[in-house]
């Protein structure tokens, strides 16, 4: 009995820090001329709130949420952790943010919705994507450009569901030669709530 209390602890504990997904979930991944199956092993996730500041000084928030899918035993627990540089060459490590709608703070949580890859977009929107690898004995990391105006970034990352412990969706971003599709569930951990003031 006392063995299966630890068993069922030790279950609880890694739900909560975001380990494991589960399920068949892949995402296709183009960069550097080479293609790139992710087939999640670890996840995780992490919420702030960025707060925009226009010309006029006028201040309007909303929530990141920033996911981490990863094909190795990545430490979800916090963003430091997430970022663990790679060591070894079958490794790969996707990293995506959301941006939520105006005015959302750090109790709100994420929204089933359509988050556009579009630059001139401020909420609902595609804030950051990075696809970590490990080449020449480092890491190395491409990212895809959601900030310059003159981007050519399109596409978009559709959250399909959201449920108590997990969020699942889809990714359709392309830039240039570069491009992220396919499907993902992410865990969502209990313990990583963080309050970030980001201006712009």
């Amino acid at each position: 009995m006392k063995q299966l209390l630890t068993i069922i602890v030790f279950a609880m504990i890694l739900t909560a820090c975001g380990a494991g997904t589960g399920g068949s979930a892949k995402i296709d991944i183009k960069v550097g001329g080479k293609d790139v199956s992710l087939e999640t092993k670890t996840s995780g996730t992490y919420k702030n709130v960025k707060t925009f500041t226009d010309i006029n000084g006028k201040a309007t928030t909303a929530t990141t949420f920033q996911v981490g899918l990863a094909n190795y035993e990545m430490d979800p627990a916090t963003p430091l952790t997430m970022s663990k540089p790679l060591t070894s060459p079958d490794q790969v490590r996707l990293m995506i943010q959301l941006v939520g709608e105006e005015g959302t703070d750090s109790k709100s949580e994420f929204k089933p919705g359509i988050y556009k890859a579009d630059p001139q977009q401020k909420y609902m929107s595609l804030n950051y994507l990075a696809v970590f690898q490990f080449a020449d004995g480092k890491e190395t990391n491409t990212n895809f450009d959601t900030s310059f105006s003159a981007s050519k970034i399109t596409g978009q990352v559709e959250i399909k569901s959201v449920t108590a412990d997990t969020v699942s969706g889809t990714i359709d971003v392309t830039e240039g030669d570069k491009s992220v599709k396919g499907s993902f569930t992410a865990k969502i951990a209990v313990k990583n709530r963080q309050t970030s003031i980001y201006q712009m």
